[in-house]
Parts: structure tokens; sequence; C-alpha cells
């Protein structure tokens, strides 16, 4: 499995690690029931720090993303929480809320910010990478 992190990005690399595993589960890359990389391993390949790396296993494990089995290590969940569609609908206007206040603030129309989210469902389906 590989994650790109940049420390330099400005981006947290807590924010980095957790949306590029988010990623690679959403894109198929990381199928269910696919072990991922210790929390130690994981550490070393990114050069973050391993309580960061747990940190960002805890949360992706309490959004669903991932199962913990003690001793053996980290899974892609085979079966992801069950949300209604007002849950669900909920859980993303929270996440796309501040992103098209961003969007607006820097000057995009419309047709724009459509034009990025296309771009971004497109990479996301077809699996690739920026």
């Amino acid at each position: 499995m590989y994650i790109r992190i940049d420390p330099h990005s400005g981006e947290p690399l807590y924010k980095q690690l957790k949306e590029r595993i988010q990623y690679l589960v959403v894109s198929g890359m990381l199928k269910p029931g696919d072990q991922i990389d210790s929390v130690r391993g994981l550490a070393e390949k990114t050069n973050v720090n391993p309580t960061t790396v747990a940190k960002v296993f805890t949360q992706l494990q309490m959004e669903g993303y991932l199962v913990m089995h003690p001793g053996k290590g980290a899974f892609v969940t085979s079966c992801p929480p069950e949300y209604t569609s007002k849950e669900k609908s909920k859980r993303v206007c929270a996440l796309l809320r501040p992103a098209l206040i961003e969007a607006r603030f820097l000057g995009l129309n419309d047709k724009d910010i459509s034009d990025l989210l296309l771009t971004e469902l497109k990479k996301i389906s077809g699996g690739t990478d920026e």
C-alpha cells in the first residue's frame, strides 16, 4: 500500500493520511477484507508519528472504513455502517458546505464548482489519483 504524504504541503499530516486511506477504500484500490499496514509499519513508511497513525486508524474505525482485530491488525471493513438516506445526506452536506463556502470565497461560480465536483467524482470512480 503506497501512501504519499507531503510534510511541506501545509495540510496537516493527520488529514493527508486519513484522506489517502479513505480514497484507497472508496476507489477500490483497497478492497473489503484487505489488511492495511500496522501502525508502526505505516508510520515508518510515511514518516508520520505512530501516535498520529493510531489516531487516524481509530477515526477511520469509528467512521466505518476499518475494523481492528487486536493482535491481527487493521482491515478494510466488509460491511460499512448502515445509514438512512437522511443521515447520508446530512453527513455529506456537513463535509460539502465548508468546501462550497471556500469555493464561493475564491470566486468560483456554479459551473466551475460543478465541473470540479464532476472531475473529482471521475477520479474516484475510475480509481485514478490526481
